[in-house]
């Protein structure tokens, strides 16, 4: 079958290295797919520099790909329609159906995210900064629609399909909210795009560099508040009152990150209003907040995480992209890396230079 060149993570803080692994068997039921283009996540840059995290590893969770390869008895996607070899898809492991995870209809917990599978044991190639990798028995692959880009099909599994899961959960945005997304990078934009698409007449965002705001605006942004102008909380929460009024807007949407994110967020939206939180997958360990905001302003807040999403938001995700969203949302895919440049393309996401980077497995 040959090999598979790929980016493998060694240990932290150390650069990937580019290794070649075997080429396995493709066995009844499962399926190998030839990289077409992988997003650099930040969970990535943070499992580089978590101090316990182990390799060897091949990163890449937010994947594009095309069919190289269809075991015996695979002959259609999730939602039963015929696949063939050179179809494109998007991907994910079968949900093993037992764990307590899948009986409450979230993502598999035994099964895990390829991108997040050791590469210390065959068949090696589990993640997407690879030219293949290899899908596991009954897979659950998704056909990205023949008229649909690579980079839009990518766009569905980065942000989206969460903040499609948080605002479900939330309760919605109603036709004609004013909304504050706070963070200006790949789940902010995620949350600007569901918010226009869900009926937000107004939407602000918050967060940095220039060139992030420029990006939002042209993909759907009504205003825009830049940190590096108002580097204070209590500047920013001042700004947002003068955009929306002294009231605050209807619903704030973490995206960044920051520590202090959410004290600020509270404190922004209106009595009555609701908080997502989206941004917080780093630990950085007990955060002050004043939960009595919560109480005293009737504020609803929910959570949601890519991790535990069930598929349904990615078909979701996948079919907006497609049908609904109109914005240039292509253009958040700033940079391209080949596979060789794999340490450049990270490089680029922790500085903030790039938007979204994007590696090109097989150039």
């Amino acid at each position: 079958m040959g090999t598979s060149k790929a980016a493998v993570f060694m240990e932290p803080l150390k650069p990937l290295e580019i290794q070649e692994f075997p080429i396995p068997e493709v066995e009844p039921g499962a399926v190998l797919v030839q990289m077409q283009m992988a997003a650099v996540c930040g969970s990535d840059v943070h499992k580089w520099h978590d101090s316990s995290a182990k390799g060897p590893m091949i990163f890449g969770h937010e994947n594009v790909g095309s069919v190289a390869q269809i075991g015996r008895g695979v002959v259609t996607d999730a939602l039963g329609r015929p696949l063939k070899e050179g179809d494109r898809v998007v991907f994910r492991a079968a949900p093993c159906g037992r764990c307590p995870s899948c009986t409450q209809g979230l993502t598999c917990s035994v099964n895990l995210l390829y991108g997040y599978i050791p590469s210390d044991k065959p068949p090696y190639i589990r993640g997407g900064f690879s030219q293949y990798i290899y899908l596991d028995p009954s897979p659950w692959v998704l056909k990205v629609p023949d008229e649909m880009s690579t980079e839009r099909a990518l766009l569905a599994v980065i942000g989206n399909h969460t903040t499609l899961l948080g605002l479900e959960k939330i309760g919605g945005i109603h036709t004609a909210d004013t909304v504050v997304v706070q963070g200006a990078g790949p789940i902010g934009m995620g949350g600007l795009v569901q918010s226009k698409i869900s009926g937000a007449s107004r939407v602000i965002v918050i967060g940095g560099p220039e060139s992030r705001l420029d990006l939002a605006k042209e993909i759907g942004a009504d205003d825009t508040v830049n940190i590096d102008d108002y580097p204070t909380p209590e500047a920013r929460i001042d700004r947002i009152r003068e955009l929306t009024g002294s009231i605050g807007p209807d619903m704030v949407i973490e995206c960044s990150g920051a520590p202090s994110a959410v004290q600020e967020g509270l404190e922004m939206v209106r009595p009555g209003g609701k908080y997502l939180v989206l941004g917080q997958a780093t630990d950085y360990g007990q955060q002050p907040i004043n939960p009595s905001l919560i109480t005293r302003k009737a504020i609803r807040v929910e959570g949601a995480i890519a991790g535990v999403a069930p598929y349904s938001y990615i078909v979701r995700s996948l079919e907006a992209m497609n049908s609904v969203v109109s914005y240039p949302v292509e253009k958040l895919i700033t940079h391209r890396y080949v596979l060789e440049d794999i340490n450049d393309a990270f490089k680029a996401h922790e500085s903030y230079e790039a938007m979204i980077p994007v590696v090109l497995p097989n150039g």
